[in-house]
């Protein structure tokens, strides 16, 4: 018997070599034989079916309207967690909906639209920074030293502040600058911390996602917040009334403008600057984060999408 490995059969059959691991893992595929870590296919094996895929969309029923007021801001929530900007977080979302749009007939499964608009907005996020050409996207991680490094994450659970009085320009100020400080991370730092401590995936989607085991992803959950805890332990007056940023001191934009510009074009590495992890402050800050509130676009956005898919598929 011929046998192909498992990127031959990810290509063959359009799907992520994870994926084909994960049904390898789970003996879906007749014939399949182990050699040490590597699986062989069959040659001749076809793509297992989807046991989940159940309850198929009826592409009748189902309007572009009904499916951007359903998913619209759960889709530019995930858009803003990962670009960490508003004006990107509306563009990302709109492709994403105009992409899904037009293969939604495609959905086997009404319970798996959400994952499949989670998917393609991912997808196009990487893309758009891949435009970009930002430097740290094309940073990668080695995979034995992330693995090493999930060792080292400690499960700390976020700690429930007495909250500082502010007013709603600085809670926002606030808010935009955690969401600021996650693009000072490698590309796969920021979508594992994005999508677990943001967005509350589990770990083992996320991997799944990143096409990584799930200790090379604790790895990269490690730096990120390794990474943000000795930025802001020293930074942020709301984790200590005494560091020196404070939010009211950015109100008056023109006159800080260099100070931010300078903040902003640093790239974190909690190595270089020798912090020690804190519990304490891990606490606060994850608090900080998976407290932050679900931003609804504007009912501008939501008409322009569905006008825009309108007339994208005439």
């Amino acid at each position: 018997m011929e046998y192909i490995s498992t990127p031959e059969a990810a290509k063959k059959w359009g799907i992520s070599e994870r994926r084909v691991q994960k049904l390898c893992e789970e003996n879906r595929i007749p014939g399949i034989t182990r050699i040490s870590r590597m699986w062989l296919i069959p040659k001749d094996a076809e793509k297992p079916k989807d046991g989940r895929l159940k309850n198929k969309v009826n592409s009748k029923s189902i309007t572009i309207e009904s499916v951007v007021s359903q998913y619209g801001q759960y889709v530019y929530n995930l858009a803003l967690k990962l670009s960490a900007n508003p004006e990107n977080a509306e563009d990302l979302a709109q492709e994403t909906l105009i992409k899904a749009w037009k293969h939604l007939q495609d959905i086997n499964d009404t319970s798996a639209i959400k994952n499949w608009l989670r998917t393609i907005c991912i997808n196009e996020f990487r893309m758009m920074l891949r435009k970009e050409k930002r430097e740290n996207v094309c940073f990668v991680e080695n995979i034995e030293d992330l693995e090493s490094d999930s060792m080292l994450l400690v499960d700390v659970q976020p700690l429930a502040l007495d909250e500082i009085q502010t007013t709603e320009e600085v809670g926002k100020l606030r808010d935009g600058c955690f969401l600021a400080m996650t693009q000072k991370l490698s590309l796969n730092q920021r979508l594992a911390f994005s999508l677990i401590d943001m967005f509350g995936m589990s770990l083992k989607d996320v991997a799944e996602i990143l096409e990584l085991t799930p200790k090379a992803v604790k790895g990269l959950l490690y730096r990120a917040r390794m990474n943000l805890d000795s930025f802001f332990q020293g930074h942020c007056s709301f984790l200590d009334i005494n560091n020196p940023c404070k939010c009211t001191a950015w109100i008056d934009f023109l006159q800080t403008r260099n100070s931010l510009q300078e903040v902003m074009e640093q790239t974190l590495d909690y190595k270089k600057a020798g912090y020690v992890f804190d519990p304490k402050v891990r606490q606060k800050i994850l608090h900080y984060y998976t407290d932050m509130p679900s931003q609804k676009p504007s009912q501008e956005w939501f008409d322009k999408v569905i006008l825009l898919v309108r007339n994208f598929y005439k």
